[in-house]
């Protein structure tokens, strides 16, 4: 199969067996654990559903559609325990954010109970503030959870081109994407070793 550098193409079946040389995907060093991954590529003509945002519909459903009809992989990759907690990087800062948003909206509910003064609005401008920083934490929040399950679409971690299978193919093929060099030689290597012979016994 043809490969770059830092790519490599394998089968659908190759990734969810995982079917791969003990060599960690991102540094190149002996892998010491495994982690899964689930790859998601959308077909060209689900780029038509970001025309929803032009009649206001925005991303709450664009996005999903695109997810719907999007072409999937999944399988485990061999990695090393420090590129194993690189990636949940992602999620971990979810978590935080995602508990300091319940805590400003705490606050923001306990402003708006306060008895309201003319002559003082503060705790009503606290409460505007607090809920507002809020809804953009959990906003953000939100998009690094998804970036946490879909391990595939963080920047710094391996990626994938799920294709769309052809006529007469016994498979899909997907293309492996920022991978150390040592990961895909290795890789390589694997996928021209001939078939192991059966002995036969009488």
């Amino acid at each position: 199969m043809v490969s770059r550098q830092d790519r490599v193409t394998v089968w659908a079946s190759q990734l969810a067996s995982n079917d791969f040389p003990a060599v960690c995907a991102m540094t190149g060093a002996p892998a010491e654990t495994w982690r899964k991954f689930r790859f998601a590529t959308p077909p060209w003509w689900a780029l038509s559903f970001l025309l929803l945002i032009c009649v206001g519909i925005g991303f709450v459903v664009s996005i999903p559609l695109a997810y719907l009809v999007a072409r999937r992989a999944s399988g485990r990759l061999p990695l090393t325990h420090r590129s194993k907690r690189r990636l949940e990087l992602p999620m971990r800062a979810a978590i935080v954010i995602l508990a300091l948003c319940a805590l400003v909206w705490i606050i923001a509910v306990i402003a708006f109970t306060r008895p309201y003064d003319p002559a003082s609005p503060t705790p009503q401008l606290i409460g505007l503030v607090s809920f507002n920083l809020g809804l953009v934490a959990f906003v953000f929040g939100a998009v690094l959870v998804q970036l946490g399950l879909q391990l595939g679409r963080i920047p710094f971690g391996p990626g994938a081109i799920v294709m769309r299978q052809l006529p007469g193919q016994p498979d899909r093929q997907v293309e492996l994407i920022r991978l150390h060099p040592a990961f895909v030689a290795a890789v390589q290597q694997m996928q021209s070793a001939p078939p192991p012979q059966s002995i036969e016994t009488n």
